[in-house]
This record gives structure tokens, sequence and C-alpha cells, in this order.
């Protein structure tokens, strides 16, 4: 479809409420000029009637259709929607899910509209509050680099429990999941919260309205007024990523997504909110952007562009640990022997990941942000898994003296051969004298040199069977793999619940 197509698929019915036009306007030749500007993004004002990003966005939500989806963003999707039910299922039985549940049920009741991965039912804000801490938990999520770091599929959780609620179909939870991924990757692209001290998971206060509203088929002016509702209270600080890491690293963007069904719900009940909410931001909170706009054309998927981890640990330090892992035979049972280990990298990965503070982590979740410690466990034990964060192996005598004797240092090769790249260079240098290198450009995972669906599925078993057993993660791969045949997703989700 393309973009006029798209656009006028929002039908001249809606036409007139998408921009705020009365009944006879909406039939009017402007009407269609008007709602092709919606794509262009920016402020409504009367002179260039130009429509603000929310009716943008609610546009691009509406417009969104399996039937007109290529073939290979549906496959991108399944593979995305795999990948992010696999974190969640690895983080079942993890302290801050069952912290966040426990505590939305004792404040706020259960309820039976969705389903908690690994678990029983729940409120369709409590689904996208404990599953969507269960998919960021470990940080084995997968990540899309615009204008900064994003960690699109913590809109899965999201997506799953509204269409639950719905009833929908496996087809319509394809259209919400490219909804969510489109729509946060192309804010991702347009501006940076980061620059203005929020986290980059601000814009799910922006998407998530648009997710629930294509679930729940609303039309665009609720979707509108849900993200004008939502946007204005989802900004978070950047501090949950400083210093030393606390659980709230995966609450986030769940908290966000919980909050945005509310707000949705507000909105389908005729409550309104503000018009111009990223405009706003974008030109009150410097750096000042006066003319912000977001990419919506239908064909410019971004979807195949995000890319999956191999470890659990923070995106920027696969390359390093992916070396070590090659270096650790040749150091096996000559550890005591290493006198130093250098890493090269970029700057910017020096400064997040291997800061005074990430040598002696406190928490698990600096821990897996900690490049001198992940390194220290890979060149121990020949790799970085879930079992080892599991039982704190971060914390032993044996990892802490190797993390000490670490240098992190910009690698000036690295910057010059790829000034946007997050590869890595690790020189194991032994007390004989000898000199271990090794080198990595791209990790694996990266879009580049993409997981392959083996490795994928090796990913999902691992984490998976511990919790639904070997025939109930086999029947979930299957259901994905066929998803667009799935009637009714309550099929789906209901074998993600598992035996609990």
């Amino acid at each position: 479809m393309d973009r006029r197509d798209f656009l006028l698929a929002a039908g001249g019915a809606t036409t007139g409420e998408l921009l705020g036009l009365a009944p006879d306007a909406a039939r009017k030749p402007e009407a269609e000029a008007l709602l092709l500007a919606a794509t262009e993004g920016g402020k409504v004002d009367k002179k260039s009637a130009r429509p603000s990003l929310e009716h943008s966005l609610a546009a691009y939500a509406v417009g969104v259709r399996y039937a007109d989806l290529p073939r290979e963003i549906v496959a991108a999707t399944k593979h995305l929607l795999l990948d992010t039910l696999a974190c969640a299922f690895g983080a079942v039985g993890a302290q801050p899910a069952k912290i966040a549940e426990a505590t939305f049920r004792k404040a706020y009741g259960g309820g039976t509209a969705a389903s908690v991965i690994g678990g029983g039912m729940i409120s369709t804000e409590g689904a996208a509050l404990v599953n969507g801490v269960l998919v960021r938990y470990l940080d084995f999520n997968d990540t899309y680099v615009g204008s900064e770091p994003l960690h699109p599929g913590e809109i899965v959780p999201l997506a799953l429990a509204c269409c639950e609620e719905a009833g929908g179909s496996g087809r319509a939870l394809v259209e919400a999941l490219v909804v969510g991924y489109e729509g946060e990757t192309r804010i991702n692209d347009a501006f940076t919260f980061l620059d203005r001290g929020f986290h980059p998971l601000s814009a799910a206060g922006f998407v998530a309205p648009m997710v629930a509203g294509k679930a729940w088929q609303l039309p665009p002016g609720q979707i509108a007024q849900a993200i004008g509702i939502s946007g204005t209270r989802e900004l978070t600080m950047f501090v949950v990523n400083s210093g030393e890491i606390s659980m709230m690293k995966a609450l986030g963007h769940a908290y966000t997504c919980m909050d945005a069904v509310f707000s949705t719900r507000l909105a389908q009940a005729g409550f309104t909110g503000p018009s111009g909410t990223i405009e706003w931001l974008t030109t009150h909170v410097g750096p000042k952007h006066a003319d912000v706009r977001i990419n919506l054309d239908p064909g410019a998927y971004r979807l195949t562009r995000v890319f999956l981890k191999r470890f659990p640990l923070q995106f920027e330090m696969q390359a390093a640990v992916e070396a070590c892992v090659n270096l650790h035979p040749a150091v096996r049972g000559g550890t005591d022997g290493i006198r130093e280990v250098v890493i090269e990298t970029y700057p910017r990965i020096r400064e997040r990941t291997a800061g005074p503070e990430k040598y002696q982590p406190t928490t698990r979740e600096s821990a897996d942000h900690s490049l001198p410690i992940c390194t220290a466990m890979t060149l121990l034990d020949g790799d970085v898994n879930k079992s080892q964060f599991d039982r704190d192996r971060w914390r032993d005598r044996d990892v802490m003296a190797l993390a000490a004797k670490t240098t992190v240092k910009v690698g000036e090769s690295l910057v010059v051969r790829m000034p946007k790249g997050r590869g890595a260079a690790v020189e194991v240098r032994l007390g004989d004298g000898r000199v271990l290198k090794e080198a990595i450009d791209i990790p694996e995972g990266d879009v580049e040199r993409p997981l392959s669906r083996a490795a994928l599925e090796r990913k999902f078993r691992q984490l998976a069977v511990p919790v639904l057993g070997e025939a109930g993660a086999t029947q979930v791969i299957a259901l994905v793999d066929n998803l667009e045949n799935v009637e009714d997703v309550r099929a789906f989700t209901k074998a993600l619940r598992g035996a609990a």
C-alpha cells in the first residue's frame, strides 16, 4: 500500500474525526490534503492546517493492516516476538516480577482479562506491568539504535494483553506489534529523549496508546486523545540507568504501558487530552527542536533494523564478551597467570559500561552493565548466561580479581574504521609474556550479522523449557510460526501461561 492509499484507508467517515473537522468539511476536497499532511507531523495551526503529531500517529496506527504488510515484515515480527517471549520466560520467578505482581494484585485486585507469562490470569493493566518486567529483567531483549538506543520489544506485553482482552486474531496481534515497533523506532529516529535527560523508553508514553487503540479498534480521534493523555505523564528520567542500577530498570517501560492502558480507557470513554505534546517537549526542553517531524511513510519499516542479543547483558558489551568466548579455550586453566586484560572499544561504551562503579557492582542490574565483570566471567567460564547471574557468579572472588586487572580504553582504530560501530578488541596479557588477541567488529545478533533461526530457537528453548517443558515450548514456537492462522489470540496466550 502506498502512502496515499494508507492515509485514505482511515476512510472518509474518520477523516473529519481525525482532523477535528465538522462532518460536512470531511467531505470537501481539502480534507484529503489535510489527511495526507498528517504524515509530515508538526503542530496544528490555522495557516498550514497541519495536524498535531498525536493525530499523525493515530492515523498511522489505524492505517496498519495485515493484508498490506510485506511477507518479510510479518516474518520479522514473528522473529522478534519469539525472542521477546524467550526473555520473558527466562525471568519467570525473578524477584522484581514477583514483587510487581503481588503488589499489583494487592492494590488493584486480580482480573481475568489477560495472561501472565508462566502464570495465571490478571487484568490487562496487570499483564502489561508484570510481563513487561519479565521481558526487560534479564537485559536479553532486542535493541534498536536510531537517535539513541531503545528496546522496542518491551511493547510486546502490552500488545499481547490488549489483543487478549479484545479476543483478537493472530493477525490483529501482528498489526498491534507492527504499530508498536514502528511507533517506537520512528519516534526514536525523529528526536532524542536522552539529550533532554529522559530515558528513550519515554517513547512508550506516546506509542502504547497507539497499540492499545489498534488492538481495541478505536477510531483515530480517541487514539489521538489517549496519546495526549499518556504522553504528558510518561517521561522517565534517565537516572534509572545511571550509576548503580536498581530494579527500576525493568519497571520503567512496563509501568508506562500499565498507565497507558488506563489513559486509553479514559479516551475511549470521552476524556480529552492535550494536543501537541511532542511538539511542546521538543520546543520547551532543550535541545530545542522547533519543527520535529516523524517519518510515518507506511513502507519505511524499521522492524528489520532491530537486532537481537546473544548474551543477557547490555547491548554495547556483546562484541567484547563474544571475543572473550573465543579466547577462553586458550586461557583455560591459566587464568591465575593473567597479568592484564585490555579492552579497546568506543568512547560511549567505555563511559557507560566501565566507569569506576562498574568494577565493584552491588546489584545484578549493575553487573550486567559492567564490561570488566562480564568479560572476566567469560574468560573464566567461557560464557555469560542466565544461570551465572542467577547464582551471583559476578560476586565471586576470582571474577572480581580478574575484573580489577582489566583496563578499558578507547580503540582509536575502531573509531576510524567504523565510527558508529559496537565492536571491541580484547588483549589478554599472560605472566609468561604471551599475548592473546581477539577482535569482533560486528557482534552476533547485529543487523549485519543476524541471529539465525536455529540460534533463536536454541535461545528460546533454553529459557522457556524450564517453565513450559519441551512440549509446551514446541507448541509456542508452532503458534508463533502460524500466528496468522490463529483465530483467537487467547489460544496463544493460554499456551504462554504453561502448567501454572
